[in-house]
């Protein structure tokens, strides 16, 4: 896009996000040329259940989050489909 002096316009599609400001941030992005909408807003409702787990290392903390992340499915959400979100960071 530079090269051509054209903009690039990004649209990025996720679901409600605590951090857009940061994304913006990172991606280049005005804080005026955001627009993040709260879950309640959204046509079919959302649940967020946000769990925490210590650990350095990568493969023991995967390992610690099997049987809880398990557990959380079926509780919260036994029969419909469900995303789990995993930051990693190097």
């Amino acid at each position: 896009a530079e090269r051509m002096s054209q903009p690039v316009r990004i649209v990025g599609l996720s679901t409600a996000m605590a951090n857009a400001s940061d994304l913006a941030d990172w991606l280049g992005i005005p804080h005026d040329s955001i627009f993040n909408f709260k879950p309640s807003v959204r046509p079919v409702p959302l649940e967020v259940h946000i769990a925490g787990f210590p650990g350095q290392h990568y493969c023991p903390r995967m390992a610690a989050m099997n049987k809880p992340t398990y557990r959380a499915i079926t509780v919260h959400s036994p029969d419909q489909p469900t995303l789990v979100f995993v930051s990693r960071r190097r």
